[in-house]
């Protein structure tokens, strides 16, 4: 990794810590809403989605922050690093092509073209490629096609970052793409969602998988935003050697209806139990979510001039945050309870959350 990246996301290190304190190609339209999926909430199966960088652009190289598609091409090296995607003697070589529900990628050429190295070094070149625009990188706004020096990756990291932690409102400045966490969400989360509902066959764990060929920052953002489980240690341990390397990938598992789990980090595991810090800060994440994105969606709503759009979201709003209140005390019951039963072995645990919900109730 470049040193111009080494410093920029060092810095933006800083700022998450203040915030805390020749293949075929075949187009997918997302769906509007997870709620337009009705088969998501009749089958509720996990899925293991494997979320995969593309290979090195030349923008890496020129060190040019390209957010718009259809982006600038992979280098040599780049290709090298996507066919190498197919070799078992990589620690993080993809599945065969067949034992996948399908492959997807991103409106961008770098991404396009990993996954077709990847599929032409896997002996299976015919494999079509289903684009999904919600797979975008994250929009960097005025600072599209910038240099990437360290204050300008910066400032395009920031919103980012606000929004990992729950900070939905934070706007990326100058982007009409992204213009806040509640947009970025519900793209790149639209996009998810399609995966996940075009099934498929289950493996012989009971769960199916997907891949998906997208970008450092969307990757990297949308999953710290979503997962039950993150390791902002990790992450952060990462993020100041530059995010996602060139093809790195973060692997989930789970589905739209119960939620996601972070499985994996660039190859390293996560322990599926965040322990109870983690656990209550996503309770207190989700709490507050909940009313930004009823806001947006009545909000984008209203501008629509439809009154049954408007009326649909308005109501779809107070269920969601009127449920987001109900489910938090019960929440932070759980995450307690099952902090302790891990610290004790079970036994303290599950008595004291036997207490603590027979106080609630």
């Amino acid at each position: 990794m470049d040193q111009t990246r080494s410093r920029i996301t060092a810095g933006a290190a800083l700022v998450g810590a203040g915030i805390l304190a020749a293949t075929p190609i075949v187009s997918m339209p997302a769906p509007s809403s997870v709620a337009a999926l009705p088969e998501i909430e009749l089958t509720a199966v996990n899925m293991v989605l494997d979320l995969v960088r593309h290979g090195q652009s030349v923008d890496n190289v020129e060190h040019i922050i390209g957010t718009v598609p259809p982006g600038a091409s992979i280098t040599a090296d780049g290709a090298a690093q996507a066919a190498y995607l197919a070799d078992p003697a990589n620690p993080q070589h993809l599945l065969d092509p067949s034992l996948y529900t399908g492959i997807y990628a991103s409106e961008f050429i770098r991404t396009q073209q990993t996954a077709a190295d990847w599929l032409t070094a896997a002996g299976a070149p015919e494999t079509p490629v289903n684009i999904l625009g919600g797979l975008n990188e994250l929009n960097a706004g005025f600072l599209n096609d910038a240099d990437q020096s360290t204050i300008n990756g910066l400032l395009y990291l920031v919103a980012p970052l606000a929004w990992m932690f729950g900070q939905y409102w934070v706007p990326q400045l100058g982007s009409t793409i992204d213009p806040n966490g509640m947009a970025f969400q519900d793209r790149f989360g639209d996009a998810v969602a399609t995966i996940y509902a075009n099934g498929g066959v289950l493996d012989e764990d009971g769960n199916l998988n997907g891949v998906a060929f997208s970008h450092a920052a969307a990757i990297s953002t949308w999953a710290m935003m979503n997962v039950k489980n993150p390791d902002f240690g990790l992450f952060f341990s990462s993020l100041t050697q530059g995010l996602l390397p060139n093809t790195g990938q973060v692997v989930i598992e789970g589905n739209p209806t119960d939620g996601w789990t972070l499985v994996s980090w660039n190859g390293t595991e996560v322990a599926e139990n965040p322990g109870l810090l983690t656990g209550l800060f996503v309770d207190f994440r989700d709490l507050i979510v909940a009313p930004q994105m009823a806001g947006w969606h009545i909000t984008e709503a209203l501008l629509s001039g439809d009154p049954a759009e408007f009326i649909a979201a308005l109501e779809a709003g107070f269920n969601d945050v009127f449920t987001a209140f109900a489910e938090f005390p019960q929440a932070v019951i759980e995450t307690i309870s099952g902090s302790l039963g891990d610290a004790a072995g079970g036994g303290a645990g599950d008595a004291v959350g036997d207490m603590l919900a027979a106080l609630a109730g």
